[in-house]
């Protein structure tokens, strides 16, 4: 016991000894760095490239916002939502156990947990079709679709086909701009285009890449006849289209 009160003196004093050197050493600046001296820097005036001489870039870089800026009104956010029951046991809480229904001692309890996922579209039709993934709209309770200006509309599964992974949407919006579906035969490996989605959440995200192969097969079940893009597709991304240089729907 005597040994204890000496260690537990000990730790007090050193505790205070340590206090007072720390107030002692603020109160003096002793713990403040040196003073820097002031660094000089000069920083570049002029960009490596004069904009005169690749006017050709440029002008490629005006078509393709403007290209951009032309689509994005058609790609929309498609979230969706499906009750999954969780059954829970009784007994992990005392006072859920004593204050509980009666009737819920029978049984353990089904409480429902909602499951949200994320995923992208594309506005094909006047009348308010949507284009997505069949993966992004299989077996959900609820599809809500979340247009470029931030309006969020129901939306109501058309029909969907697994093996292409294909499903159409419908929300009742006059006035929507649908894009043209272009002809995915005439899509040549090397030509360049653009992939519009919402990966992670983040919406309207704009990559760009090259056609790097036609023909390929799906992994699960060698059907299909799909195009190979570098473009990056993200999770979230799923359902946006591939848009070619005339802003048409090629995949």
């Amino acid at each position: 016991m005597k040994n204890f009160l000496k260690f537990l003196v000990f730790v007090v004093l050193v505790s205070l000894g340590i206090s007072l050197l720390y107030d002692y050493r603020m109160k003096h600046g002793g713990l403040v760095g040196p003073s820097a001296t002031p660094e000089k820097y000069s920083l570049a005036t002029a960009p490596p490239v004069d904009r005169k001489e690749i006017g050709t870039l440029e002008e490629f870089n005006r078509e393709r916002r403007t290209l951009v800026s032309n689509i994005l009104p058609s790609v929309v956010s498609v979230k969706t939502s499906k009750k999954i029951a969780a059954r829970r046991q009784y007994g992990l809480d005392p006072f859920e156990f004593f204050f509980r229904n009666p009737r819920q001692f029978r049984n353990p309890s089904e409480e429902a947990m909602v499951q949200n996922s994320l995923g992208s579209g594309v506005i094909v039709t006047n009348e308010g079709h949507i284009i997505t993934n069949s993966h992004v709209v299989d077996q959900v309770d609820e599809i809500e679709v979340q247009l470029s200006d931030g309006r969020t509309k129901k939306a109501r599964l058309v029909g969907s086909d697994s093996q292409v992974d294909l499903a159409v949407l419908k929300i009742d919006e006059p006035g929507v701009k649908p894009l043209k579906l272009g002809d995915s035969d005439a899509v040549q490996a090397g030509d360049m285009v653009l992939a519009i989605g919402n990966p992670f959440g983040f919406e309207e995200t704009v990559t760009e890449g090259i056609i790097s192969s036609k023909g390929r097969p799906n992994r699960v079940d060698g059907f299909g006849d799909f195009l190979q893009t570098d473009a990056a597709i993200n999770p979230g991304n799923s359902g946006g289209p591939l848009i070619n240089l005339s802003g048409e729907v090629i995949g």
